[in-house]
């Protein structure tokens, strides 16, 4: 059995290989830069933007220092936030402050407004409708991030990606600044909601002790009455006995018995007229020349009453709260948290080299097909002129 060797035509020849890639290198060549001077092109004409980043912080503590006496107040009103005992309190501290940025900048809300202002994002909307405007304007925001950091990190960072460096580092400024001025104007609405707060339970608990004490005063009046009207009856029968002055022997209320036994009489037992009604109409006058004053003195319980109620009125919280919100209102926020524009890291998403290259590449490849391709279709038609 004679072996089967490979025709010719099966054969793949390097030297043809290349002899035809040689022949046609003017195409090649042709193709290749065609597709280089594309990759040119492209690389000027599509936009170009830009990646920037910095770091952002807390404010420093000592920014904050002139709110200590403010969280000092709402501590003892009650009102101090504390994560576990009181979450609905409030606190102005750096870091409560960082915390409210961080929360108020990601509504994109300020961010929204300052894309607004770009000419660049003014012309891309221009043609749409409201609705679509609003949600181009978010999606424009959204190129503007705060990213959490890390686990390698410990720092928040700012970030963004727009065609022009510059004007994406102002935007981003502006939204920050206006995010800080929001921030401010919310805590002093907080701040002032706190001190109303404290004048409504003030005058609420004012008002119970005013209660109170219109209680002590009716119950005071009615006791003196029915004392007067006791000691008018005892004042008539000490003029109808004759007893104009004191009968009572203060050494005679105890006296001993011959076998040494002591008796004891509870001056409650002795009839209260033989005092005599000289010093029962006197008792009587005092009683109803007393002033209001003089009356509930005596009363049980009025004198605290008349302490909280001193207290409540002379209480300087909510005057002290609103002092706060003066200095909040005229504070300058932009050092409530910290960042630098000016060192943020900028990086140019154009790359222009990585285009030409592919570009290159792929002329060179079309080129190389092109003149392969040709040169089999010729061959197919000299063998098929031939036969």
């Amino acid at each position: 059995m004679s072996d089967v060797r490979p025709t010719k035509d099966d054969e793949i020849d390097l030297f043809e290989f290349f002899e035809t890639l040689w022949d046609g290198k003017w195409k090649i060549i042709l193709t290749t830069s065609l597709a280089a001077i594309i990759g040119v092109v492209f690389s000027v004409v599509k936009p170009n933007y830009f990646e920037v980043t910095t770091t952002l912080h807390s404010g420093k503590q000592s920014v904050f220092l002139k709110y200590t006496s403010l969280n000092d107040l709402l501590k003892n009103e009650g009102m101090l936030y504390q994560a576990s005992m009181i979450p609905n309190g409030y606190i102005f501290s750096n870091d409560s402050v960082f915390k409210m940025f961080i929360a108020e900048f990601n509504d994109y809300e300020e961010m929204v407004d300052a894309v607004g202002t770009s000419d660049f994002v003014q012309k891309s909307i221009k043609d749409l409708d409201d609705d679509d405007k609003q949600r181009a304007l978010i999606d424009f925001a959204k190129a503007f991030e705060l990213k959490a950091p890390s686990k390698n990190e410990g720092n928040w960072a700012l970030s963004f990606e727009w065609h022009d460096d510059l004007e994406g580092r102002q935007l981003l400024k502006d939204a920050i600044l206006k995010t800080l001025v929001n921030i401010r104007n919310a805590a002093k609405e907080n701040i002032d909601v706190f001190a109303t707060a404290v004048d409504t339970r003030n005058s609420r608990e004012l008002e119970s002790l005013h209660n109170e004490m219109s209680l002590i005063e009716n119950k005071q009046m009615g006791r003196d009455k029915k004392r007067i009207q006791y000691l008018i009856e005892q004042s008539a029968i000490a003029k109808e006995l004759g007893i104009e002055r004191n009968k009572l022997d203060p050494n005679g209320l105890t006296q001993s018995s011959e076998n040494g036994i002591s008796l004891s009489f509870n001056s409650i037992d002795v009839p209260y007229y033989l005092r005599g009604y000289k010093a029962i109409d006197k008792e009587i006058e005092l009683i109803r020349n007393r002033t209001q004053e003089q009356m509930l003195l005596s009363a049980d319980n009025y004198l605290e009453l008349k302490e909280k109620v001193v207290s409540l009125e002379n209480d300087l919280a909510s005057s002290q709260l609103r002092d706060a919100s003066k200095t909040i209102e005229i504070d300058n926020p932009n050092d409530w948290v910290e960042f630098d524009m000016a060192l943020a890291d900028s990086k140019s998403q154009r790359k222009s080299k990585l285009y030409v290259a592919l570009s290159i590449v792929s002329g060179g490849m079309i080129g190389v097909l092109f003149v392969l391709v040709s040169n089999a279709v010729r061959k197919r038609r000299e063998r098929l002129a031939k036969a």
